[in-house]
């Protein structure tokens, strides 16, 4: 479940482009920076790990620092103004340490009330001709498991480059499925190893759906399942949408590797799966079937 909750919001709040310098209209380029107080300890994203996007009326925000602590931001909505975080606001806040073995997130709408977890985002401006976005942000991140809390203060966010889509893969990746019996197929997707284990993530060019795959970067040939007996083994489905955003997690089926070549770093296979919401708060549930992938994961 620590596993499977992590993931969830990952998916949710990861893919946002994380590149300190983007390209905008005349060839130039702009620099962000991300910085904010964790329990009063200086916190800041790192140059290459920082990014953000608007997409399908969501604004995410990113940032990565060099000892892998990452804090992420997701706004319902895509203009400029406040935005109150809780447990029942649908914009959110999350802190993980993403090196660690302890994989549990901490978010705003984790905890009872706002003094274990929420507070406020304050977007001061979106540049639609530079393609920056720029606010302030402090608010408490919670966690169920264990009833820790961390407290972000001082959070600040500088000319952050933003995508309004994400960049269409190479045509030698593949990830594809049937989302409650509708076909999909992934524009983007990115693939990456890190502390062992690889992520495979898929979303639509708007950002507002996406397929993440969990599993063992030394994973061999051979099938899998997915019902949380093996948690090293995870697959995701999650919406991203302004009215609500939501992770659901397999909680049954297969995962099969065809051919996982660790000298080449090109893995493929197929995979099918029912997902739910792993915090419970959504009863609804998805099919994901006829699932397939191929995809390289080096740098």
């Amino acid at each position: 479940m620590k596993k499977a909750v992590f993931f969830a919001i990952a998916l949710l709040v990861g893919f946002a482009s994380c590149k300190k310098e983007t390209s905008i209209e005349g060839g130039n380029t702009v620099s962000g920076n991300f910085t904010a107080k964790i329990d009063g300890v200086q916190w800041s994203a790192a140059g290459t790990k920082e990014g953000a996007s608007i997409l399908g009326g969501v604004i995410t925000l990113t940032g990565i620092s060099a000892d892998s602590k990452e804090i992420s931001i997701h706004i319902t909505d895509s203009v400029a103004g406040n935005y109150v975080l809780s447990q029942l606001s649908a914009s959110f806040a999350a802190y993980a340490d993403i090196d660690s073995s302890d994989l549990y997130a901490f978010s705003t709408n984790q905890g009872s009330d706002t003094s274990q977890g929420g507070g406020l985002v304050t977007v001061l401006e979106i540049d639609p001709v530079g393609k920056t976005i720029s606010g302030t942000f402090s608010f408490n991140v919670f966690r169920d498991i264990d009833g820790r809390k961390k407290s972000i203060t001082n959070g600040v966010f500088t000319k952050i480059p933003y995508v309004t889509s994400l960049p269409a893969t190479a045509a030698t990746d593949t990830l594809q499925a049937n989302i409650d019996s509708k076909a999909w197929t992934a524009t983007n997707i990115e693939a990456s190893v890190t502390q062992g284990e690889l992520t495979i993530i898929g979303a639509s060019a708007d950002g507002t759906q996406t397929i993440g795959i969990l599993m063992p970067a030394g994973t061999t040939a051979g099938s899998y399942p997915l019902d949380g007996s093996n948690p090293s083994f995870l697959c995701a489905y999650t919406i991203l949408s302004n009215a609500a955003s939501t992770g659901f997690v397999s909680t049954k089926g297969t995962l099969t590797v065809s051919q996982n070549n660790t000298a080449t770093s090109r893995i493929r296979g197929s995979f099918q799966f029912t997902a739910a919401d792993p915090t419970g708060a959504n009863a609804a549930t998805h099919s994901i079937t006829s699932g397939v992938f191929s995809v390289y994961y080096g740098q």
